[in-house]
């Protein structure tokens, strides 16, 4: 009787060491990166303005990526509301 419960308690004891050490490995691969971010913003030209998300890495942009459908062709005496700052903002500026 008392090998049963020994042995028992091992296997138990086994099976919880391996569910903490899996998932230390998943929080140590899934830890979040503060300098990594996202965000959206309108490009414009003479024409149209395109929406694009935008992939930082500090201030570096890791990636630009054009939303499918989200474009508006500008209408005649058009002014972009935004302070010229603002246009040109990409990554940390």
């Amino acid at each position: 009787m008392d090998k049963k419960i020994i042995a028992i308690t091992f296997v138990l004891f086994t099976i919880l060491v391996i569910i903490f050490a899996i998932n230390s490995i998943n929080i140590k691969s899934v830890e979040k990166n503060p300098d990594y971010y996202s965000w959206t913003k309108a490009v414009c030209d003479e024409t149209s303005c395109q929406d694009y998300i935008i992939e930082c890495r500090g201030k570096n942009v890791v990636r630009q990526t054009p939303i499918t459908g989200a474009v508006i062709q500008k209408y005649e005496n058009w002014t972009d509301p935004r302070n010229e700052t603002e246009q040109n903002k990409i990554c940390g500026d």
